[in-house]
């Protein structure tokens, strides 16, 4: 019987930064910029701007219902011919209100990208531990009036 119960709570644990109130996480991974020519609806492969540019950030958790935590950074990436791409990006760790207060059950996160240059977009994701930490993964981009398409890609590994 206690072999059964210890593999149930292994099963069903959180990561252990999860968990921890006032613990925190370092995010860790890469942003790249791309177009995508949609003439006449018909969308061809995206082309590469700059990629795999390095983004480490510390987040705190928080550990109270309630309460949210934030980490951002602003960064400017090349698009060659086409100019350059700014994005905004948010990333929150939040304990929503009932969860219980010793453990911040219930805890998520969310990763939002607000794009400006030759298109803008806002895009938001809300994510569990596991799919946020050590990156969240995750794509963001915006139509010109011509149908072209100017995004970003948050990855976790170089591509």
């Amino acid at each position: 019987m206690k072999i059964i119960v210890l593999s149930f709570a292994f099963l069903t644990a959180q990561p252990l930064s999860a968990l921890q109130g006032g613990s925190g996480l370092e995010l860790d991974g890469y942003i790249s910029a791309w177009t995508q020519d949609c003439p006449a609806g018909a969308c061809s492969l995206p082309k590469p701007g700059e990629r795999n540019r390095r983004i480490s950030l510390p987040l705190a958790l928080p550990g109270a219902p309630g309460e949210a935590a934030a980490a951002r950074a602003s960064e400017t990436l090349g698009l060659g011919a086409d100019g350059d791409i700014k994005a905004e990006l948010s990333f929150y760790a939040i304990c929503p209100y009932g969860g219980k207060a010793e453990s911040c059950a219930g805890r998520y996160f969310q990763a939002q990208v607000t794009l400006s240059g030759p298109a803008g977009a806002f895009c938001a994701s809300a994510f569990n531990a596991e799919d946020f930490s050590p990156f969240p993964v995750m794509m963001c981009a915006g139509a010109a009036p011509d149908g072209r398409r100017f995004g970003l890609t948050l990855h976790r590994k170089p591509l």
